[in-house]
């Protein structure tokens, strides 16, 4: 069985801004987490802030990130080991 971590807190991001937004890593906990997928993206607005949430998939847990367009702050909100993972 395997369960979430909450986390929410600031994180340093590598992403690539194109037509989309597709994060490559993030500095975390003093490690580089390397990113292989997006999973899922959503956006939404907090009055003219644009959040988008994006599930990104590592080698070993998913990600759920927080990016605030207006700040342009990142945060990892949880995490998700993969099934067999903790």
């Amino acid at each position: 069985m395997s369960y979430e971590t909450t986390i929410d807190e600031p994180v340093k991001v590598w992403a690539l801004f194109d037509h989309e937004i597709f994060p490559i890593a993030m500095s975390w906990q003093r490690k580089l987490v390397k990113f292989e997928k997006l999973i899922l993206k959503t956006t939404k607005r907090i009055g003219q802030v644009k959040i988008l949430t994006l599930v990104c998939a590592s080698d070993t847990a998913n990600y759920e990130l927080e990016y605030n367009s207006e700040s342009q702050i990142w945060k990892v909100l949880k995490v998700m080991p993969k099934d067999g993972e903790w």
